[in-house]
């Protein structure tokens, strides 16, 4: 008999005694709980082996009383949130009105998985202690979140700030785009910080989700895609030091998107959404709302969206409350506004205009314009950088994946400080000087969009020699939506 025959056998019987557990009168459980997590070991159905078809099985059990369990069967992916008691060496399992019965054997679990009507049995390991420790990556990597075998949960559209803690550790701080429950596309921001390690990795902190939705409101479906700055924003009669500017929408098909303020007074929130003003930016942006309106309704039933206004990005003019603010529209293409938010109650417009795409090809040399961008400014080189996404869908896209294969990094040239920043901009004859991409070969992932640049706290480069950028890859193809394979990834061009 060899070793898998064996566990096979050994597995039947473990089986029968938690088939024999099921079908008898237990007694009430106790409500005991424990703090452990199980990954997916074998699965069988009598004699035959069916592991084969198993990813993962994944049952994460926290002590508060919740589980989470994370099955990918087939190619399938389904994720359960519920409740669990204990009683004996009986785990019972409730999710979604639905019980789950698992039988403990020392560091094994039990249980079973209905396919069309059969009962496959599938055994458990309980995991390691280290295995749940979060371990440090280097930057150009997948920064952080959960496999994509594992979870529909998704991350993409970062901000990132940069800066030295009080105990000399540089600290990144990092906004991004993400859904707070497994499966349900609902847009959050959330937030996580990373810490740089002695041997040059970075260590990223726990999830927390800083801003969300309000039902009924212009965000009521989705907010996403952070910028964050630092300055002095007066708000009904408090002076926060932090300025978000995001997207929001209420429309399932992200049409009439708008863009919106939030302030902090710390960098980690919570978050105040200024009410009073938003959307700073509404969905048919600076133009007549009749005739983009009419624009709006012309295109329903076509192939054209008309999205609006979001992806924002911040640089602070003047180190306070005035700022330059930077969106993707409809009507303007990438706009740009000057905007002095001292009085965020109160805002003054001094100047709007569309953002010139002179000089910027994509990674074929062929002109494109530069979209879902992102900023910051060297007082040193006197340059204004931007990230953005490209032209570029290579392979030419027949996936179900319509976001780009590449992002770029460029500036302008000779601008000494922001006020010849902000001339610039609105006089518009300025060229654009591409330093390079981020695609398939750098990353390794099939999509490389929606970048964020690694930034100061007023949105300046930390150095002129080195530029970060983090991309949002994806896969071209997968079993569930392609939203869910959006992770985080870091790219340095090297400043010559």
């Amino acid at each position: 008999m060899n070793k898998k025959q064996f566990f096979s056998i050994l597995l039947v019987a473990m089986w029968a005694l938690l088939t024999l557990a099921a079908c008898t009168p237990a007694e009430e459980p106790k409500g005991e709980t424990f703090d452990a997590s199980y990954v997916f070991t074998s699965a069988t159905d009598g004699d035959v082996d069916l592991t084969d078809d198993f990813v993962l099985y994944n049952a994460d059990f926290a002590a508060d009383g919740s589980v989470k369990v994370v099955i990918n069967y087939l190619n399938m992916l389904q994720t359960r949130n519920g409740k669990y008691t204990v009683s004996g060496d009986v785990v019972t399992e409730t999710s979604d009105g639905k019980t789950y019965t698992y039988r403990i054997f020392g560091d094994i679990l039990l249980t079973t998985f209905e396919d069309d009507g059969t009962q496959i049995s599938v055994t458990l390991t309980k995991k390691a202690a280290d295995d749940d420790r979060v371990k440090a990556v280097d930057f150009e990597s997948v920064l952080f979140g959960d496999d994509i075998n594992d979870t529909k949960k998704f991350n993409y559209c970062p901000a990132i700030l940069t800066e030295t803690d009080d105990s000399g550790n540089t600290v990144m701080h990092m906004w991004y785009c993400t859904n707070k429950d497994s499966g349900i596309i609902m847009d959050h921001i959330g937030y996580r910080t990373g810490v740089l390690q002695e041997d040059g990795k970075w260590l990223f902190s726990d999830e927390k989700i800083v801003l969300a939705p309000t039902e009924g409101t212009w965000d009521g479906r989705h907010t996403c895609d952070p910028a964050v700055i630092k300055g002095e924003f007066r708000m009904g009669g408090q002076t926060y030091n932090y300025l978000m500017a995001y997207l929001g929408c209420t429309t399932e098909d992200y049409q009439k998107n708008e863009t919106g303020l939030a302030v902090a007074k710390d960098v980690g929130g919570p978050w105040v959404k200024v009410d009073s003003v938003n959307p700073i930016v509404p969905w048919y942006d600076d133009g007549d709302m009749a005739t983009e309106q009419g624009k709006y309704e012309s295109w329903q039933g076509t192939s054209r969206i008309y999205w609006g206004t979001g992806m924002p990005s911040l640089v602070s003019v003047d180190g306070k409350g005035e700022v330059l603010l930077f969106y993707s529209s409809t009507l303007r293409g990438t706009g740009v506004r000057r905007l002095d938010l001292s009085d965020i109650d109160h805002p003054v417009t001094k100047f709007t205009t569309s953002l010139s795409h002179n000089g910027i090809v994509n990674s074929r040399g062929l002109k494109c314009n530069v979209g879902i961008a992102d900023f910051a400014f060297d007082p040193v080189a006197k340059r204004l950088y931007v990230t953005g996404v490209t032209n570029d869908k290579l392979p030419e896209d027949v996936t179900k994946t319509l976001v780009n294969s590449h992002s770029l990094l460029a500036y302008v040239d000779g601008l000494g400080d922001m006020e010849a920043v902000c001339t610039a901009i609105q006089g518009g004859s300025y060229k654009w000087n591409v330093v390079g991409y981020v695609g398939p070969s750098d990353t390794g992932w099939n999509r490389n969009h929606n970048p964020g640049m690694v930034r100061s706290a007023l949105g300046y480069v930390p150095s002129s020699n080195k530029i970060g950028v983090v991309v949002s890859t994806g896969n071209n193809d997968w079993p569930n939506e392609n939203i869910f394979t959006y992770r985080l990834f870091g790219h340095w061009f090297e400043i010559k």
